[in-house]
């Protein structure tokens, strides 16, 4: 008797933890993101890393361009193309997004996107920003910098008081 009561306690036990176990639910997001970094773009961008510059016309408002030098860039207001005027032949060296950051919403907070790096076995690091490293956005305290590891590109997605403000995928 003493046998199968332990039986029973044990099995009781068994199934009080197992519906006690907590479910992991499943983080769905709609963009690979290791996809577009090493692609050298990013979701809704028509152009990518490495794309020529396109011609600036006075009659085609598809984008406006400012001249900076090296950080000269070209705009549709949801991409920032940044490229070295100064070159004979310029390329796009850096992409950065402001509206929709590689599928992720403007004001997302870092632990939705974190959540979406480990789901597909991202690396990433968080740090303060390094001087100019976020130059494509105007000055701001309380910054933080969740830097993307193992791409093709470089890929930085920055928050400002822990909501996304802007993502950058450079050489």
């Amino acid at each position: 008797m003493k046998k199968v009561i332990c039986i029973v306690l044990a099995l009781s036990l068994f199934m009080f933890a197992a519906a006690c176990k907590e479910k992991k639910e499943e983080v769905k997001h709609d963009v690979d993101v290791s996809y577009f970094a090493d692609m050298g773009t990013m979701k809704g961008s028509d152009l990518k890393i490495g794309d020529s510059v396109p011609e600036e016309k006075d009659d085609d408002d598809t984008y406006f361009f400012t001249k900076a030098g090296a950080k000269s860039y070209f705009s549709n207001g949801d991409f920032c193309y940044y490229y070295d005027e100064d070159k004979k032949d310029p390329k796009i060296y850096a992409i950065a997004a402001f509206s929709d950051c590689m599928g992720f919403e403007t004001g997302a907070i870092s632990i939705e996107v974190t959540d979406v790096l480990d789901s597909q076995n991202v690396e990433y690091t968080s740090r303060t920003p390094k001087k100019d490293e976020v130059f494509f956005l105007p000055a701001a305290d309380n910054r933080e910098i969740i830097e993307c590891k193992g791409f093709k590109h470089n890929l930085i997605f920055v928050f400002e008081n822990n909501a996304l403000c802007a993502a950058y995928l450079g050489d």
